[in-house]
């Protein structure tokens, strides 16, 4: 199966870039504010050697640079090739050679970022939600989206993802959360991470025991309510450190272990 992909760089600013409406104003043929121009000649070196390593095995590839008179002054790449969704090798390839240019990228066919491809901003991940993903989310929608999360659906959780390789996610557990939060130290490096799960000092000086995982949900000192779960990820949304009034305990042996 074929796919359709628009290849963009982000530009240097603040400004959200919903990819949905980053590539309607593409086809208006307008550069949306979150984006700007850039060279392709590097893209187009490393789709010509992608292209000839899948041709080996009868893909397809073409590509189109707009414009095609300045493609040192691109606002976009329109590519066909086959759709990423079908083979985790086409997306571990589209990781190795394109990421590191620096470039993101839009799939028409699901109407999502290219996986592994970077979000303007952020991006906010739910089992609960009609679209599995939100893009370049404020502030002042974490509340609606945290309320949304429904503990009697078969995937009660949430994720909010910036640019770096970090991330704060949250499952809930009745009317409670879990929390943790997590920070890779090399993209290319899946080991190199320190990943801490929220607990409340005061819960646990009132329950009086150790962690245990047989603790009865009532009672487990990793439940956190939503004000803290909220506060949590706002934090994280500020660029602010860990929330010091709580207890953050490194699961990275847990982890590890799975």
């Amino acid at each position: 199966m074929t796919g359709s992909y628009y290849l963009w760089k982000w530009a240097d600013n603040d400004l959200r870039g919903p990819p949905p409406e980053v590539h309607a104003a593409l086809l208006r043929g307008e550069l949306h504010p979150a984006l700007q121009t850039f060279d392709a000649g590097p893209l187009i070196e490393k789709l010509e050697s992608s292209a000839a390593e899948g041709r080996k095995s009868g893909e397809e590839w073409n590509w189109d640079v707009t414009p095609a008179d300045a493609p040192d002054r691109a606002r976009f790449v329109f590519l066909t090739c086959p759709w990423l969704n079908e083979s985790e090798a086409i997306v571990r390839r589209f990781d190795r050679d394109f990421r590191p240019l620096g470039l993101s990228g839009f799939d028409e066919r699901n109407g999502q970022l290219m996986p592994l491809l970077l979000p303007k901003l952020n991006c906010f991940i739910s089992g609960q939600l009609p679209l599995e993903r939100e893009y370049d989310i404020a502030i002042d929608d974490i509340p609606f989206l945290l309320r949304r999360i429904c503990p009697r659906e078969p995937d009660p959780f949430g994720v909010l993802e910036d640019r770096r390789p970090r991330f704060v996610q949250c499952c809930a557990k009745g009317r409670r959360f879990l929390v943790e939060w997590r920070e890779n130290y090399d993209r290319n490096d899946e080991t190199k991470f320190d990943q801490w799960r929220a607990q409340d000092r005061k819960r646990l000086a009132a329950l009086d025991i150790p962690y245990h995982k047989d603790i009865p949900p009532s009672k487990d000192p990793d439940l956190l309510l939503y004000a803290d779960t909220l506060r949590i990820f706002q934090a994280f949304m500020r660029d602010e450190p860990r929330p010091a009034q709580y207890h953050w305990m490194n699961i990275n042996s847990w982890l590890n272990k799975k």
